[in-house]
């Protein structure tokens, strides 16, 4: 049966991403057709992208389990108790070969820069800069990454 779900699991991420992909459990991706991934990625069990306006994902990738990229979201800024609710959608960009760290969240317009790491557990609510590793809720830069790779 192990082979069967693997097979199943790589059928499944070839016809959402339309590209091989290392999958190593069920994922979700709500809007597929707004999501690109690069090659020699890799995606965990119980990770989410919501792709409601734009998730690019480079080449040499890593999202943990239970990850979430989401790009759209009620926008704090805009909530009304009185009805109306504002909605924030902004696109995210996974730069080449970040690693996403087990339930991390990456929200909306937040670009995380090539061979960072995002921390387990970690919120990002702003940018990441190239050879960051950054932690915590908000996410803050804790160190850096070899830059030479």
């Amino acid at each position: 049966m192990g082979r069967v779900r693997r097979l199943l699991l790589r059928v499944k991420g070839f016809l959402v991403f339309r590209r091989r992909v290392a999958v190593f459990g069920n994922f979700t991706v709500v809007n597929p057709k707004r999501v690109s991934i690069g090659n020699n990625c890799a995606v965990n069990h119980g990770v989410f992208i919501l792709g409601r306006t734009g998730v690019t994902i480079a080449d040499d990738v890593v999202l943990s389990a239970r990850c979430m990229l989401l790009d759209g979201g009620l926008d704090a800024d805009g909530y009304s108790e009185t009805g109306s609710r504002a909605y924030l959608e902004r696109p995210i960009a996974i730069g080449q070969g970040a690693w996403i760290g087990a339930a991390a969240i990456i929200l909306p317009g937040v670009t995380v820069g090539a061979r960072s790491i995002v921390g387990a557990g970690s919120v990002v609510t702003r940018d990441v800069a190239d050879f960051s590793i950054v932690a915590g809720n908000p996410a803050k830069v804790i160190g850096s990454t070899n830059a030479e790779g």
